[in-house]
Formats: structure tokens, C-alpha cells, sequence
């Protein structure tokens, strides 16, 4: 047989006649002390009424004489509520009354219209909670009160938004309720949702609070209104302010019987005065941003280019010009004139003279170190010359690099000096000058790795090789070719230095069709270099002069000119 379990941590303390035990050191909470359980002090037993806490528990009136704290106890754990089920009947209890009580909630499924009628009682509420609907059951029947729901504002209504039921939207300057979950259900469908706020009508236009203007006249009847009579009075125009019949303006005017509108201005661009009354015509020529022509103006640089683009003039030089060119720091939208309002290119330059009347004044392009595309020297205005300045002191610094030629003419004549620079090209000549086009090259490298020639001139072109500091790196079809329409090529006293060793496929000079060159004094310095390849070859009515002997150019074979030509 198994015994009782029992408890008996602490002491006890009861006064005779008292409805509790005070516990010292115990602790009836939980399993240890139940309702029911019996207690057992000096010999007496009573039954547990109730835990208060884990030092107090309830009993009916101690029967006996009081017992002194310090005394021993036992409790019998045998109450009810310790047999399975008893707890979980003790908690059904009190859950079945707290539902026993008037209003309690049944829920509805979603997507029902209403309860199940055979649900709730009498007084008892019924709650949808995904769209917020509530009914009361009265007199066996659910009867619905409404839609007991937060508004959640959504904007204007969009057939791509998901709506839930206390959703608000807009549209159309009304706004809906949404009554049903859904998705692109336009309002006011009435299934889906439930009109808020109408959008009101559009209400009366009021009254105009002027008449159209008209010229004042005398003896003309005006009203106040709305709408005011409204008219014009040398120039300014004025609301009437009094009813009155009119008699002579000043006087209406300063009895009070008009209110100025708008008053006439000081100039009058409609008048027939033609701006007579303006007090400074170069002033009013200023603030309104035109050019005169009846007199002097003062006008800024942007001013000057900009009126000379509108009548189609050029900018004419009054002393000699220098534009700046920087490939790092440069922009083609500067103007040039100075080292911080640098271009970014050398072609900009070049546009910008070909725009000038350049008079009788030379131009001169200074351009820092860095790599350049090809330059087109082009036609300019005026008897003066244009130079394009590099690095002398280092030509290699500054590049001019190109596919087709490097530096070429489209100008029809015009003179240019080129100094300072190493040009090369990828598929045509370094240097192509033509169409009766003065070039003088000075402190140049020509560095092309195309198979082609290093120079050449045509069509009437006229170079000059000027100074001692030309330096060829490469090879290709051959150093000069003129000709190609009554070319010239000059190089006299001026000196090419080999820097590689280079071959010619052709020659090291040609000339045909003809093409003439002046080479007196003329030098080749190949510094332990070797060129080979065909000194020279000249056809076709060209010729040369100053070269003297057959060996004058570089090269390893023989040169030949033809029965129409001259070598000397």
C-alpha cells in the first residue's frame, strides 16, 4: 500500500479561534499545499481551505488552544485536486464562467455573410475579424450592427493593389470604404465598396470684378458694381471706386471717384514717340542687351564675338595674337587667350584663326608638353603667319599622333611654321602639306610606323625643312616625296640626324610629276646609323637642285633619274 505524501518544512504559529496558520521557513506554494490537503499541528488535524501565499493558509476556526510558533507541522497531501483531472476540472471551471457572461464574442469565419444562426445566445456578439463586421444576437435572430474596423487611408484607388476591407481610397474627387477584400474592383461598385465622401459640384461663377477695359469718357455713367467700371487715361488705367457720372477726369480722379490700376511707365516701347523720353539711350541699349549703331558702346569680349556671329562679321586683329593649348588642364570651350582659359586641342586653335580676320598680324599657338590628335592647318584671313610653337628644347615631349597624317593642309595658301614637335602616323604620311600651302617645319622627329613617306608635298604645296634639328626614327616608303602637281620642297642648310637604323622600300628621296626640290647645304648625319635603300628617284619633269652628287642622299642603292628630269 502506498501512503500519503506530506510536507512539513518550517513551523507553524495559530492563535485559539484563528481562520489561519502562520508558516515560518515554509513554502506552500505550488504542489506543496493544495485546497483540501489536511494539516496536522500537536495532534489536531484540520483541513486546508485555501493557499493565500507561501506562508499563510486558510482553515476554519482553530478549534483549540493556541499553538506557539516554533511547533511542528505535517500536511497531508491527499486533497482532490491532486487525483488526475482534478486541476484540469478546476481550470474548465473557471473558464466556463468567465464565457458565462453577457456580450461574449462568437467569431465568424472569413468569408461568411453572417453567423451560423444556430450559434450564441441571446445578448451575445458576433465578430468577423477580417473585415471588422459585428452582429448581436437578439431574440434568437444575429442582427448586424456595422463595421467596427480602423480606416486605413490608401491614396488614389489602382486596379493594381490588393484592397482589404477598412481600406480608404480615392477617385474621381470621391472616396470609398472598402467593405470586401479584393483586387481591381472599381469604385463604387457597391459589392466592394461603400461611398465615404462625394465629390461636390462645381459651384457659380461668381461675378467679373471688372468690366473690359474702354477709354474714359465724359459724361458716361460708371458703376462701382461688381463688375467695376474700368477704363484707360493717358496711358495708366483705374477702377471706379464711386458711381458717378463723369465730368472732367483729374477732378473724378481726385474726388476719390477712380483707383489707379496700373500706372504708365516712364519709357513707352508702343508709343509713337520712338523712345524720345528714354534718359540714356546707351543705358536702355544695355540693360536690354542690344548693339547700337548710332553711337559708341562698351561691350565685353563674349559681347563682341557673340554680335559679330549675329552679323555675320569676322573678329579682325589689331596687333598680333597668342592662343595657349593644354592637353591636361585645356578645354575646348575656353577662348585661348590665356594659360588658365587654355584649349584642350591643337585643332581648336586652328578653327578658331581660320575664323579671323587676321589682317596684317602673325598668330602664334604655344602648346604645352602632352600627345595630340592630327592638326589640319587650315585658310585664315590676312597677310600675317601663323606658328604653331612645341618643345624645341625636347620635340619628343610633344606629339602629334595620328592614323592617317599627322599634320596636313586643307588651306589654299596661308603660311605656317610648325616647330617643336615629333608627329607620327599609323597608316599615311607624318607631314602632308598641299594646295599651295607655305609649311616650315623646325626642331621636328618624324616617327611614323606606316609604310609610307615621312613627308611629302603635293598639289602646289611648299615646304620648307628649316634649321639643323630634324630627326628622323623610321623607315616606310621614303624620307621626302614631292611632287603630284608641281610640289616644292626646300631644305636648305638644314640638317636630318638618323636616330635608328631605317629602310626604304623606294627611295630615301622622290620626285615626279613635277615635284622640285632646293637642297643646298643640305646634311644627312646617320651617327653610326644605316639607311637602306634607293638613294633618290626622279621622274616625270621634276628635278632637284643643290644635291650635286649622286651620293647626296643616304640609302645603299644607286639613284636614277629619268630622261624627263634633272639631278643636280
Amino acid at each position: 500500500m502506498t501512503a500519503f505524501n506530506t510536507y512539513s518544512t518550517g513551523t507553524v504559529a495559530i492563535g485559539a479561534g484563528a481562520t489561519s496558520i502562520a508558516g515560518s521557513g515554509s513554502n506552500w506554494s505550488g504542489s506543496n499545499a493544495k485546497p483540501g490537503d489536511d494539516i496536522v499541528v500537536a495532534g489536531h488535524t484540520v483541513i486546508v481551505m485555501d493557499v493565500v501565499d507561501p506562508t499563510t493558509l486558510t482553515i476554519d476556526a482553530w478549534p483549540y488552544s493556541a499553538v506557539t510558533s516554533g511547533t511542528a507541522y505535517k500536511i497531508v497531501q491527499r486533497s482532490p485536486l491532486r487525483f488526475a483531472g482534478g486541476d484540469a476540472m478546476a481550470a474548465v471551471s473557471t473558464m466556463v464562467g468567465a464565457l458565462d457572461t453577457t456580450g461574449f464574442y462568437f467569431f465568424v469565419a472569413p468569408g461568411l455573410t453572417a453567423p451560423d444562426p444556430s450559434y450564441g445566445s441571446n445578448g451575445q456578439y458576433a465578430l468577423q475579424p477580417d473585415t471588422g463586421k459585428l452582429w448581436v444576437k437578439l431574440s434568437g435572430a444575429w442582427s448586424f450592427l456595422g463595421v467596427y474596423k480602423g480606416f486605413s487611408a490608401r491614396g488614389a484607388w489602382s486596379g493594381a493593389t490588393a484592397y482589404i476591407a477598412g481600406d480608404v481610397v480615392t477617385l474621381n474627387g470621391s472616396s470609398y470604404l472598402c467593405i470586401l477584400a479584393h483586387t481591381n474592383q472599381t469604385p463604387p461598385n457597391a459589392t466592394y465598396w461603400q461611398l465615404l465622401a462625394s465629390k461636390g459640384d462645381i459651384g457659380t461663377v461668381g461675378p467679373s470684378p471688372l468690366l473690359p477695359i474702354a477709354s474714359w469718357a465724359t459724361a458716361t455713367a460708371y458703376v462701382v458694381g461688381p463688375p467695376a467700371s474700368y477704363v484707360s487715361n493717358n496711358g495708366s488705367s483705374y477702377m471706379c471706386l464711386a458711381p458717378h457720372t463723369s465730368g472732367t477726369f483729374a477732378t473724378d480722379l481726385a474726388a476719390g471717384k477712380w483707383g489707379l490700376v496700373a500706372q504708365k511707365g516712364a519709357g513707352d516701347l508702343t508709343s509713337t514717340n520712338n523712345l524720345s523720353d528714354v534718359a540714356s539711350a546707351t543705358s536702355a541699349a544695355t540693360n536690354l542687351g542690344v548693339v547700337r549703331y548710332g553711337g559708341s558702346q562698351s561691350l565685353s569680349s563674349p559681347q563682341k564675338t557673340q554680335a559679330q556671329s549675329n552679323i555675320g562679321v569676322r573678329k579682325v586683329l589689331t596687333a598680333n595674337a597668342t592662343y595657349e593649348v593644354n592637353s591636361s588642364t585645356g578645354n575646348d570651350a575656353n577662348d585661348g587667350l590665356t594659360t588658365g582659359t587654355a584649349f584642350a586641342t591643337t585643332q581648336k586653335a586652328m578653327d578658331v584663326i581660320a575664323a579671323l580676320d587676321c589682317s596684317t598680324y602673325d598668330v602664334t599657338v604655344n602648346v604645352t608638353n602632352g600627345t595630340y590628335a592630327a592638326l589640319i592647318l587650315k585658310s585664315y584671313l590676312g597677310s600675317g603667319s601663323v606658328t604653331f610653337q612645341g618643345n624645341n628644347a625636347s620635340p619628343s615631349s610633344v606629339v602629334i599622333s595620328a592614323s592617317g597624317a599627322a599634320l596636313s593642309t586643307t588651306a589654299v595658301g596661308g603660311r605656317f611654321t610648325v616647330s617643336g614637335f615629333r608627329v607620327q602616323s599609323s597608316t599615311a604620311q607624318d607631314v602632308a602639306v598641299s594646295s599651295a600651302t607655305s609649311v616650315t617645319l623646325q626642331n621636328m622627329e618624324y616617327n611614323g610606323s606606316s609604310a609610307n613617306f615621312r613627308i611629302y608635298a603635293n598639289s602646289g604645296g611648299q615646304l620648307t625643312c628649316a634649321g639643323t634639328n630634324h630627326k628622323v626614327l623610321t623607315g616606310g616608303i621614303g624620307l621626302f616625296l614631292v611632287g603630284d602637281g608641281a610640289a616644292k620642297l626646300t631644305t636648305s642648310s638644314s640638317t636630318f640626324t638618323f636616330g635608328a637604323n631605317v629602310t626604304y622600300s623606294g627611295a630615301t628621296f622622290t620626285a615626279r610629276r613635277f615635284g622640285y626640290c632646293e637642297c643646298p647645304s643640305m646634311t644627312f648625319a646617320l651617327g653610326g646609323f644605316t639607311v637602306t635603300g634607293q638613294r633618290h628617284a626622279i621622274a616625270q619633269c621634276s628635278g632637284t637642285a643643290g644635291a650635286g652628287v649622286s651620293t647626296f642622299f643616304p640609302g645603299t642603292v644607286g639613284g636614277t633619274t629619268d630622261a624627263t628630269s634633272f639631278f643636280g
